[in-house]
Parts: C-alpha cells; sequence; structure tokens
C-alpha cells in the first residue's frame, strides 16, 4: 500500500496502515499526530475531497516522512532512520 492509500483509510475509514518501506513503530506518531494532522486540518483536506489532493499530500509525505523509511543492511535487516529499531526482511 502506497502513503496516499494509508493516509486516504486512515482519514476516510479510521484505519491505520503502515506503507511497505516505512517504520511501524514511527508511522502512526509522525503521520496521524503533531505537524502532518495540523497540516491537513489547514490545507482543509476532508474524506469529501481527499482524492483530489493526492498531489498535495504525497508531496508532503515525500517531504516530511522519509526519515521514518528503512535504511537496508546488507544482512536482510533493515533499520528505521528515526527510531533505530532494527527489522528483519525475510519473510
Amino acid at each position: 500500500m502506497d502513503i496516499f492509500q494509508s493516509i486516504k483509510a486512515w482519514y476516510t475509514k479510521g484505519e491505520v496502515i503502515t506503507p511497505e518501506g516505512y517504520c511501524p513503530n514511527c508511522w502512526g506518531f509522525q503521520e496521524y499526530s503533531g505537524n502532518f494532522y495540523e497540516a491537513v486540518k489547514n490545507h482543509g483536506i476532508s474524506i469529501n475531497n481527499i482524492d483530489n489532493n493526492r498531489g498535495w499530500i504525497q508531496n508532503y509525505a515525500d517531504l516530511y516522512l522519509g526519515g521514518i523509511k528503512y535504511s537496508h543492511t546488507d544482512n536482510e535487516e533493515s533499520v528505521c532512520n528515526q527510531c533505530k529499531v532494527k527489522y528483519n526482511l525475510q519473510s
């Protein structure tokens, strides 16, 4: 699931779904509180116009949420750039 679909699911259904490549430990805190929530509120995004604002949401996420993406290591682990938690990528 990409960032926009995750945000839309939260905004329209209240579902918290972490997009692939992002730290699940940080996602809820970074995404749904603080600056992002205020920016969405100030920009006037609602469930009625969320699809029309896809570009704005994607750009905001790319600019401000990149810090919670995984950094890959050689031993098939990922490390969150923000909280430093390690995740095993093997399924």
